[in-house]
């Protein structure tokens, strides 16, 4: 199905409503925890503690834990070692790596 198209049962359900004299267009409210998340607050939680837990988070935004990791991989975070961390390497961490990589490849062939 195209990204235009609804499903069969969303038209089932928007003709019953039709056939009830419910005209409203709009999504009505619905129960549950928001799906939104307060992105600048979660960005300072996990600056001020990033060894906070998505559970933890979600309990002081208010929101589902799921919801809380699809807005951390929104910021790019990853969860390694019980923090949560940049997800791409800085330009240190990638110098790092490649010099680590040369003193590898420079021992190895002094054993050959």
């Amino acid at each position: 199905m195209g990204q235009d198209i609804i499903s069969t049962r969303t038209a089932q359900r928007r003709l019953n409503q039709l056939n009830n004299g419910n005209f409203e267009l709009d999504d009505s409210s619905r129960s549950g925890r928001p799906v939104e998340v307060d992105f600048d607050r979660l960005k300072q939680l996990i600056e001020d503690d990033p060894r906070l837990t998505t559970r933890c988070l979600a309990e002081k935004l208010g929101c589902s834990h799921t919801t809380v990791e699809t807005y951390l991989n929104k910021l790019g975070k990853t969860w390694k070692y019980g923090v949560w961390i940049p997800h791409k390497l800085s330009a240190h961490q990638l110098q790092y790596r490649i010099d680590i990589y040369l003193d590898l490849l420079t021992s190895h062939r002094n054993y050959e």
